[in-house]
This record gives structure tokens, sequence and C-alpha cells, in this order.
């Protein structure tokens, strides 16, 4: 890391509060914004989890995120995390990125990155709740318009249908290798 990007995270560290406030608390699950670099440590083996039940193509495509690029987004200001806890242990994230949109430069926009969820907590509404309770704090960031990139699954699908999202792209791919 540069010497003033090392500057800009130690000023981060020290304005951040102890324990931001809950911005859903249900079934003994608690779901807050947290800072990146607070939870960097405990993400690896749920974005491990993550990439082996959704990804396709193990033997091809290498499990290797980006983590200077999520220290640089806090650090720019556009990357808000949503975790979810019970108790203390970090059961799942929503990955916001806030800002101008390449094309709407005047529309503040968000982009839910990736998402993931500890299955033994995906039963019930609490997925529901927990995205709209995303979509609330989005609007109080200003965003106008928010793009979710989701990989075909019936139940994601309808959390999002019943949120008022709608489909209007589709991803095509092609493997080399």
């Amino acid at each position: 890391m540069k010497p003033l990007a090392r500057q800009r995270l130690k000023r981060l560290r020290r304005s951040d509060p102890a324990k931001p406030e809950p911005l859903l608390v249900h079934s003994g699950l608690v779901t807050r914004i947290e800072p990146f670099h607070k939870i960097a440590r405990e993400l690896p083996p749920l974005f491990e989890r993550h990439w082996r039940e959704i990804a396709e193509h193990h033997e091809t495509i290498e499990f290797a995120p980006n983590w200077d690029l999520f220290f640089n987004q806090q650090l720019m200001g556009i990357l808000h995390v949503h975790t979810c806890r019970r108790g203390d242990i970090l059961v799942g994230f929503i990955f916001n990125v806030v800002g101008p949109h390449v094309n709407f430069v005047t529309t503040l926009h968000a982009g839910i990155e990736r998402f993931w969820l500890d299955p033994a907590y995906r039963r019930g509404w609490f997925a529901y709740r927990w995205f709209r309770a995303n979509d609330e704090y989005l609007k109080r960031l200003g965003v106008k318009r928010t793009l979710a990139e989701i990989v075909k699954d019936g139940r994601v699908e309808l959390i999002f249908k019943r949120l008022g999202y709608r489909p209007i792209e589709t991803t095509w791919e092609r493997v080399y290798g």
C-alpha cells in the first residue's frame, strides 16, 4: 500500500464509530454498515464459500479476490458493506458500490457488487428484510438507481422481484481455456 493510502486508512480507522448502529435486528441476526478494513480479515473464508457455491469454471478461473481494490474503494468512499452477524460472527455481506454512473454522472447509483448469506440463515423472510433495509440505506444516501447482477436462482430472483427490481439485461459469457 502506498504511504498516502496508508495515512488515509489510519485516519479512517480513528474516525470509525466503535460499533455502527444496526439497520436490522431479526431472529438473533444483526445487520449494519461496517467499514471494509474492519471486516477484511473475516472475509476470505466467506468469499471462498461464496465462490464455491455460485461460481462456475473452478478448474479454469482461479479464486483470487482483488483485496487492494476493496481497500481503494473504501478510501474513495464508494464501498458500503452491509454486514450480517450472529453475535460476533460474520455470517453474511452485501457489497454496495455507490457513486455516479459512468453514463449518468449527475445521478447517484449503487451497484450491488456481491452478496452472500450463510445457508443456515436463508430460511423465512430474513433475506428479504435484509435487502429491504439495504435499499432504505441506499435511498438515505441519495441513490436513485440500484443495479444488481445475480446468478439464476429462483429464491434470489423472487426477493429482488418483491423489492421492485426488474431484469433489464442478460449477461453472456464465454470462457477460454
